[in-house]
């Protein structure tokens, strides 16, 4: 007799699967797709989640690169949800998590969950489409197609970005067309994908175009598709922008070939500053090397200090004059927890200067050791009551009772503490704490 529940369904599965030697059953779900690998497996053995388990952490590991490489949104996991785990999941997500699932499907090109999911949802935005078409699965774009799902010039962008010319030709060739504009170009160009962007282009009219392809060139290191853009009659159009992305994305070839143009391709402090945000120092020592050198200002040192890229900040200060900077570069460091470098500045003859600021921002991104240092120091470097204020904003609780506890304690406005506190505790504590002071609340 067939189950009648799908408890009773999952309960026969496990006991057939026990039937089977462990190797097996490995050797059988080495075969499933990711997503039915790392959520069912562990759920009919404990050896098989134990095979599993190194897996599922390719997966994850997987879908935090993906992350970190998405331009388009968060369709880049390496694998959809299948569709039994989402049914089963779905009475607890919520709103945004419904719409992502869906979103994720669209991209590998899973129908059948886009087919159960999407009249489950209340809205039929765009980002269905975009999804399908970021992922080059044009049966899923039809598919949200014929399903209300609506697209926009997102849609072209989006399929351009990785490439999928099969996608584009097919969304422009439709009636009406799917609508583009000068995103489509620029996603080509971020992407390197010369062959779709000498298509769109080639169209009657063509895709319009504007600076941003040749920055998004530039940031991308896509040299070729640069010089071709360039090459065209009229040229693709440029500014100080093209530069800064090719030494913001460390392409020290990029911003060569740029600047030796005639007339050379503009450049100004952004250029310097971008390369420092980076760490890129090969290309920021390139850029001043030149006659004239390209400009820089106090930027290049605070931003050198937030991104932590000690190296740059010692190159820069190294020169002759030095490289200027002033209250913001500890400050910068101080945000980021870059103790070593806020160290560094400060050792300095004449030290780095700071103010009050360095310990606010510190007690803002909960850099208990760095706001402990700073106070440790002779003098101790200065504080008011917005690094209370910033402690109770950032939900740090361990540095404002830290700051409270000191001998004098950190000055503070209690009320103000109150009105910058998102989380619970912290109202409780800065209660309690003014409470214990007399002040009247």
């Amino acid at each position: 007799m067939p189950p009648t529940t799908r408890a009773a369904a999952r309960a026969r599965i496990a006991a057939a699967a026990a039937a089977l030697p462990l190797h097996v059953l490995t050797r059988i779900f080495s075969f499933l797709p990711p997503g039915d690998a790392v959520l069912m497996v562990p759920r009919l053995r404990k050896a098989l989640a134990a095979a599993a388990a190194r897996r599922a952490a390719d997966v994850r590991a997987e879908a935090e690169a993906a992350k970190k490489e998405a331009c388009q949104g968060q369709w880049y996991q390496p694998f959809t949800l299948p569709l039994w785990a989402l049914q089963e999941a779905w009475p607890q997500l919520t709103k945004r998590q419904r719409k992502l699932a869906a979103e994720r499907a669209a991209f590998h090109g899973d129908l059948a969950v886009l087919r159960w999911a999407l009249p489950q949802l209340d809205d039929a935005g765009a980002c269905y489409c975009d999804a399908a078409a970021a992922g080059g699965q044009l049966k899923a774009l039809r598919f949200a197609l014929a399903l209300g799902c609506p697209w926009d010039e997102s849609t072209c962008a989006a399929g351009v970005h990785g490439g999928h010319l099969a996608v584009l030709q097919w969304a422009r060739a439709q009636d009406p067309p799917c609508p583009w504009d000068e995103d489509t170009c620029s996603a080509a160009a971020e992407g390197g994908h010369l062959p779709v962007l000498q298509w769109a282009r080639a169209q009657d009219p063509p895709c319009p175009w504007d600076k941003d392809t040749c920055s998004a060139a530039a940031h991308g290191g896509h040299l070729a598709v640069l010089q071709w853009a360039r090459a065209q009659e009229p040229p693709c159009p440029w500014d100080e922008d093209t530069c800064t992305a090719a030494a913001h994305g460390g392409h020290l070839a990029v911003l060569q070939w740029a600047r030796a143009q005639d007339p050379p391709y503009p450049w100004d402090e952004d250029t310097c500053k971008a390369a420092a945000e980076c760490g890129h120092l090969a290309v920021l020592q390139w850029a001043r090397a030149q006659d004239p050198p390209c400009p820089w200002n106090e930027a290049t040192c605070s931003i050198a200090a937030w991104g932590g890229h000690l190296a740059v900040l010692q190159w820069a200060r190294a020169q002759d004059p030095p490289y200027p900077w002033d209250e913001d570069t500890c400050k910068a460091a101080a945000e980021c927890g870059h103790l070593a470098v806020l160290q560094w500045a400060r050792a300095q003859d004449p030290p780095c200067p700071w103010n009050e600021a360095t310990c606010s921002i510190a007690a803002w991104g909960g850099q208990l050791a760095v706001l402990q240092w700073a106070r440790a120091q002779e003098p101790p470097c200065p504080w008011n009551e917005d690094t209370c204020s910033l402690a109770a904003h950032g939900g740090h609780l361990g540095v404002l009772q830290w700051a409270r506890a000191q001998d004098p304690p950190c000055p503070w406005n209690f009320e103000s503490c109150l009105a910058c506190a998102r989380i619970g505790a912290i109202v409780d504590w800065i209660r309690t704490q003014a409470a214990l002071e007399g002040a009247a609340l």
